[in-house]
C-alpha cells in the first residue's frame, strides 16, 4: 500500500469523520512514516494544515470548521481538465485500494488506445497520488466513468468554480461592520509589503488586517478595520482587501509556460485555489527566496506555483480578486 493513498483510504472508509479524529488519524500516519530528521523540520502540526490544505484543493475532501468542526470526503468522481487536445481527466474524492485496479479494468474494457497514470509526490506528504485518464472522445471517458459507477464533471471544475465564487467585492458587501473597540488580545498586524503578520502597534493605515490570538485558546481571530470600523473575516479574504486597498498586485503568470506564482504568505482563498489546482490536478509547487522570484517581491519568502494554468483562467482569478495579473517569467 502506497504511504500517499493511506490518508485518504482511512478518510473514505469513514466519508464523515470530526475533526478529532481527523488529527488523530493523521499524526498515527506521519509519526510513522516520517523520522527524526523530518519531525524536526516541520511541526506535525504544521505539516498537518499542508495536508489539510491540498486535500481541500484537490477535491477530495471539505473542511468545515463552522460547523461542529467535521471532515467530509467528496464522492469519487473524473473531474475533466481545461487543457488542450485529447481530453483528459482527474480522479477526486474517495478511493479504496482496489481503486486502481478497477480504473485499468475500465480503461481496458472500453478501449486498449486510452492511458491512465498514476503519479505520485514525495510519499511522507499524505497527498494521493494524482491519477489521470486520457482519451480520443469525450464519450470515452462517460463510459469509463459508467463502468466505475463514479460522476464525472465534463465541464472543468475549474472553470465552474471560477464562475461560482463571488468576487472580493462580493464577499465584503457579505461581512457585518461594527463600531466595537479593539480586542485587548495579542494582536498581529499584516503588512502589505512583507505579506506577514507583523507585532506592531502603530498602524496608521485606513484599511488594516489584524490577528488575535484568544489568551485562553489556541485559537486565532482575524479583523479587517476600515476607518475606525471592525468585521471578522476570513483571514485569505482579508489579505486581499487590504492589498485592493493599498493597489497593491502580487500575482504573476507566464504566459509561455503557463504557470501562475502565488506568494506564500498570500494564498488564495480556498476556491479560487481549488480551481488552480484542479487544471492540473498537481498541488503547487513551492519555491523560496533563492529563486529568481524574489527580486520581484524581496521580503516574500517564497511563492506557490500553480501549472498548467490558461490565460483566461489566470486572469479570471486576478479579477475576482481585484489583482492586476503581471506578466512574468519564471
Amino acid at each position: 500500500m502506497f504511504n500517499n493513498d493511506r490518508l485518504l483510504y482511512v478518510l473514505s472508509a469513514k466519508q464523515d469523520i470530526s475533526w478529532t479524529a481527523f488529527k488523530s488519524a493523521f499524526d498515527s500516519l506521519y509519526t510513522s512514516i516520517a523520522n527524526v530528521s523530518d519531525l524536526e523540520k516541520q511541526s506535525i502540526k504544521d505539516k498537518r494544515l499542508e495536508v489539510v490544505r491540498s486535500l481541500d484543493s484537490l477535491g477530495h475532501c471539505d473542511f468545515d470548521f463552522s460547523n461542529g468542526y467535521r471532515v467530509y470526503v467528496a464522492p469519487p468522481a473524473l473531474v475533466r481538465l481545461p487543457c488542450a487536445g485529447f481530453p483528459h481527466a482527474v480522479l477526486t474524492g474517495a478511493r479504496s485500494p482496489n481503486t486502481i485496479q478497477k480504473i485499468e479494468e475500465a480503461c481496458k474494457s472500453v478501449g486498449n488506445h486510452i492511458k491512465y497514470d498514476v503519479e505520485s509526490d514525495d510519499a511522507l506528504s499524505l497527498i494521493p497520488r494524482r491519477i489521470t485518464i486520457q482519451v480520443e472522445d469525450i464519450e470515452e471517458l462517460k463510459k469509463i466513468c459508467g463502468l466505475l459507477k463514479i460522476h464525472f464533471v465534463e465541464t472543468p471544475s475549474a472553470w465552474k468554480i471560477l464562475h461560482f465564487v463571488g468576487s472580493l467585492d462580493d464577499y465584503l458587501d457579505t461581512i457585518k461592520w461594527c463600531t466595537n473597540r479593539e480586542l485587548s488580545w495579542q494582536r498581529k498586524t499584516f503588512d502589505p509589503s512583507s505579506l506577514q503578520f507583523e507585532a506592531t502597534q502603530d498602524v496608521e493605515a485606513d484599511t488594516r488586517l489584524s490577528q488575535y490570538s484568544h489568551p485562553k485558546q489556541n485559537t486565532k481571530s482575524f479583523y479587517l478595520w476600515r476607518n475606525g470600523q471592525s468585521a471578522e473575516i476570513d483571514r485569505d479574504w482579508g489579505r486581499y482587501a487590504v492589498l485592493k486597498a493599498m493597489r497593491s498586485s502580487v500575482l504573476f503568470y507566464d504566459k509561455r509556460k503557463f504557470m501562475m506564482a502565488v506568494p506564500i504568505s498570500a494564498k488564495l482563498p480556498r476556491l479560487l485555489e481549488r480551481a488552480l489546482t484542479l487544471c492540473s490536478g498537481f498541488v503547487p509547487e513551492y519555491r523560496n527566496k533563492s529563486d529568481s522570484l524574489s527580486k520581484i517581491l524581496p521580503k516574500v519568502k517564497g511563492f506557490n506555483l500553480f501549472t498548467a494554468i490558461p490565460p483566461q483562467i489566470a486572469e479570471m482569478t486576478a479579477a475576482k480578486l481585484n489583482q492586476n495579473l503581471k506578466p512574468l517569467d519564471i
